[in-house]
């Protein structure tokens, strides 16, 4: 557990919505610190998620990344990362997004197919991702993607086409 004197990640002190506010949230997360939302359809979880990854621009307040990155800002992109639909390249095998997210993280690709192993993503590498099952596409993205985030990640619904034994 982070000490209570470490500056926060992320701060967050915001309405959150498109044209009005949805919501409102007050919160400083900490190094390591991991933050659940939950609630019901349609109460703006999405939404709140959006804002903290710079996707939209909060409607009041702010969303500061290790204090001063403002990831709505051009200067912040890349600041938060941000998985929610799985999304590919559609004429690259799986294994192809593997080598080129190797190559966007500067390690060699056997390196990073090692650190991906227990997401099971060697048996569907030679894949299309439109050939393979949503709960493999689905493995596949979160573990490429997790394999090159930021410090703040935010997911929305990752468990989304997971079979019971890979949501828990």
């Amino acid at each position: 557990m982070p000490a209570l004197s470490d500056p926060p990640l992320l701060h967050i002190d915001c309405g959150y919505g498109h044209r009005h506010a949805l919501g409102r949230l007050q919160l400083e997360v900490a190094p390591g610190e991991i933050v659940v939302v939950t609630g019901p359809n349609g109460a703006g979880k999405s939404t709140l998620m959006s804002t903290i990854a710079g996707e939209i621009e909060p409607v009041e307040g702010e969303v500061r990344v290790s204090g001063t990155v403002d990831p709505a800002a051009p200067e912040g992109a890349g600041a938060v990362t941000f998985l929610a639909d799985p999304s590919f390249f559609p004429d690259l095998t799986i294994g192809e997004h593997l080598e080129m997210t190797a190559h966007h993280v500067g390690v060699p690709a056997d390196e990073l197919r090692d650190s991906v192993e227990r997401w099971q993503v060697a048996d569907i590498e030679s894949e299309l991702p439109s050939r393979v099952s949503s709960g493999q596409r689905q493995r596949a993205y979160l573990a490429l993607q997790l394999a090159s985030a930021a410090d703040v990640v935010v997911l929305d619904e990752p468990e989304r086409h997971l079979d019971g034994d890979w949501v828990r």
